[in-house]
């Protein structure tokens, strides 16, 4: 009953801008999508549809940068994605800066874990999003890991057969096994520009590394065996600009 109701109420917020929201992107199915990184696609040759993907790492080590271009590159393909905001941390105006159409993005706003994960639930069992992420960075790891498995295992089996995405964001993984591909970012260098840079200037020139833990992608062309295996590249230089389509 409950899932009705919330599934009412979207649609009628969406049902204005995004028509059907709640179909299937049959149209849309395809093995993988690319991330909007092409440093990464190529190492990893994008994200698997109907699966779960995680991207998990310290602060500051590019783990929001890289789920707005995910989002920018999915709602530039005319997908509806949704962003459940584990701690009222979301900022609009980043994410319109970074590509991201959200005229096609649901926010929704979350204070506590529980709620994070009913909310994440709901979605999944709605169907229709091609990316539905869900960022816990701001909550306590001993808290993350208190979620039984079986929770990550359900929202799998929500999405198996499915063209959505499920995007998972943490400073650990949460996952596990659940997820088909795992990612550890990790700070990396900045080689500064100007003698005072401005904080633009810092992140202009911010070289995080990414550690690719597991991928099993669709295309064995891009199995990663070796856990070791890592990626490092420009992080704004590689997304897309304010008005431009990744």
């Amino acid at each position: 009953m409950q899932s009705t109701v919330l599934r009412a109420q979207l649609e009628s917020v969406l049902g204005g801008r995004i028509s059907t929201p709640f179909t299937d992107l049959d149209k849309r199915v395809c093995d993988t999508v690319p991330t909007g990184i092409a440093a990464l696609d190529s190492r990893i040759g994008g994200l698997t549809r109907g699966a779960v993907s995680e991207i998990f790492g310290p602060p500051s080590s590019g783990k929001t940068s890289m789920l707005l271009s995910i989002l920018a590159a999915a709602t530039a393909r005319e997908e509806t994605c949704a962003i459940v905001d584990g701690n009222d941390a979301f900022s609009p105006e980043s994410a319109a800066s970074a590509g991201i159409d959200l005229q096609r993005l649901l926010w929704v706003r979350c204070h506590t874990l529980d709620q994070t994960l009913k909310v994440t639930d709901l979605l999944l069992q709605g169907g229709g999003f091609g990316v539905v992420a869900i960022d816990l960075s701001d909550h306590p790891v001993n808290t993350l890991h208190s979620v039984p498995l079986a929770t990550w295992f359900r929202f799998q089996r929500s999405i198996e057969k499915t063209p959505t995405i499920l995007m998972i964001v943490s400073e650990t993984g949460v996952a596990k096994t659940c997820a088909a591909l795992a990612l550890r970012t990790r700070r990396g260098y900045c080689e500064l520009k100007n003698a005072i840079p401005s904080h633009t200037a810092l992140l202009e020139c911010f070289v995080p590394d990414v550690d690719v833990v597991r991928n099993r992608s669709f295309n064995s062309q891009f199995e990663i065996r070796n856990s070791q295996s890592y990626v490092r590249f420009h992080l704004y230089s590689s997304f897309s600009r304010p008005g431009s389509r990744p």
